[in-house]
């Protein structure tokens, strides 16, 4: 057997393989929650993105809080609490901005809200079992 054949045959077998393993999948690929700060119950699953949205306004309430009422005095106090914040908020800012982005992207309108594989939303569920089990169901009832 030539390397050319026996390179097309193991290439078949792994690329049947791999799509065999991802037809089987029992479930979506991708899932997004966008909530609020008020939402305790979704939890931090394994291979799902929360997005709490109202961290910038939580954010600006606290930047904002106790300011002089001197504009430019205000001004560089701001600056100094914005060039101090530590990682942990500055990565909870770029969250809620990137979810804020994502939301609009999506059409969301609400929250919270699940979107699977970035074409299904479901509203006002924090339980995200039942959300995938809804979204299961739809989609299992759209391939009939």
């Amino acid at each position: 057997m030539d390397l050319t054949k026996a390179f097309f045959i193991i290439s078949a077998a792994l690329t049947a393989t791999f799509c065999q393993f991802s037809w089987a999948s029992d479930g979506p690929h991708s899932i997004e929650v966008f909530t609020d700060s008020t939402f305790h119950e979704i939890g931090d699953k394994g291979g799902v993105t929360v997005y709490v949205i109202d961290r910038i306004d939580q954010f600006q309430r606290v930047l904002s809080k106790d300011l002089s009422t001197d504009p430019e005095k205000a001004k560089q106090e701001a600056l100094h609490r914005f060039q101090t914040m530590d990682a942990r908020l500055s990565q909870q800012l770029e969250n809620a901005t990137n979810g804020l982005v994502k939301a609009k992207h999506y059409g969301i309108d609400r929250y919270p809200a699940i979107v699977f594989d970035g074409e299904a939303v479901v509203y006002g569920v924090t339980d995200l079992d039942a959300a995938k089990r809804g979204y299961l169901q739809w989609q299992a009832e759209g391939s009939r």
